[in-house]
């Protein structure tokens, strides 16, 4: 929806307040700034070290403040390094797929320039490091071979995680409508919003698009199971289509599905191609008339002497060898011009001269 991204500052206060109003539990507040986790004390330690020593303290490596303002007052987070391998994926992330063109490409990046930007964790119990956001960045961290990565730790129980999981990732990254409405209908069915108007403020989005997205949850349930293999397969435009189709032609589900199906080799498909797509296979067809016989007409011996086949509105004589095929076309000419005096033609048709 080509969001603006903020800074690391405005997202973070952003947050706090998307957390306070949906009554998620999150770190205290500092005088209006949101405090993420306090500065180690202390000489620094490697996380190999912080991991055998205490596994319920964060494992800063590399301890570099970030300091952001908040009103009047300062907070600090601090960055440290941990091991690639301890990193694993939140259960709550909205995206499913990844571009691996697109991950190759920022690996390139974050090879050259290094990491811009930390990723951000939660500790878990077992040692390892929960994903609030950074899902690409730790996949690419992983194809350039780093053996560990810039990340913040922050201290959310699950209900403050799912929600900041939900949001940052919403909004960072260019989701399908599939995947939007996934993220949408799991603040929904988890509570952390209690109706459609409440996930726009959570998400910073129309309800109408909130609406919209939610709404591609009424198409068959085919569709739901291509989508959940395939998420950017059809846009919400696309879906609106597909539901008045499914009104229209409550028959034609099975062309139906399989026009949308067809999108998996043309991406490129438009809403309104689709629809003619699966109009053209569910428009009855005109049965072709059945091809008559040809009639034979015979001499004074009863052998035949010609053969008449009407072809829509064509009439063709095949005239058998030993016919006069001069005197032949004279009389079926003259017969044509007796039984054009029996009837008139509709004015508006074009009149032909007769030859003569």
């Amino acid at each position: 929806m080509g969001k603006k991204h903020g800074s690391e500052a405005e997202f973070n206060a952003t947050l706090a307040a998307r957390l306070a109003a949906a009554g998620g539990s999150a770190p205290p507040p500092v005088n209006g700034a949101m405090h993420m986790t306090a500065a180690p004390t202390g000489p620094s330690k490697s996380l190999e070290a912080l991991l055998e020593g205490d596994t319920a303290t964060a494992a800063p490596v590399l301890r570099t403040p970030m300091v952001e303002a908040a009103g009047n007052a300062q907070s600090a987070d601090v960055i440290v390094r941990i091991q690639v391998q301890l990193v694993v994926d939140s259960p709550w992330q909205p995206r499913t797929r990844y571009d691996e063109t697109a991950l190759q490409a920022l690996g390139q990046t974050m090879k050259d320039r290094g990491q811009d930007e930390p990723i951000k964790v939660r500790r878990l119990a077992t040692g390892q490091f929960q994903l609030i956001y950074g899902h690409r960045r730790i996949r690419a961290a992983r194809l350039i071979g780093w053996a560990d990565i810039k990340a913040t730790v922050v201290d959310y129980d699950d209900k403050a995680a799912e929600l900041a999981t939900l949001v940052s990732n919403e909004s960072q990254v260019e989701l399908s409508d599939w995947e939007r409405a996934e993220a949408y209908k799991q603040s929904l069915d988890h509570g952390l919003a209690a109706d459609q108007k409440e996930v726009g403020r959570l998400f910073s989005c129309s309800q109408s698009r909130v609406s919209q997205c939610l709404s591609l949850y009424k198409l068959p349930e085919p569709i739901l199971q291509l989508l959940g293999k395939y998420p950017g397969l059809i846009k919400y435009r696309h879906a609106k289509v597909v539901l008045q189709l499914v009104k229209d032609y409550p028959e034609g589900e099975e062309a139906i599905v399989a026009a949308v199906e067809s999108m998996i080799d043309h991406p490129d498909l438009e809403a309104d191609e689709l629809r003619n797509l699966v109009e053209k296979a569910l428009k009855p067809r005109r049965p072709r008339p059945k091809a008559l016989e040809p009639r034979m007409i015979g001499d004074k011996n009863g052998s035949s002497a010609f053969s008449v086949k009407l072809h829509e509105r064509q009439i063709v004589i095949n005239i058998e060898e030993g016919v006069d095929v001069e005197m032949a076309g004279k009389r079926t000419m003259a017969a044509l011009r007796e039984y054009g005096q029996t009837f008139e033609l509709p004015e508006n048709k074009n009149s032909l001269k007769s030859e003569t």
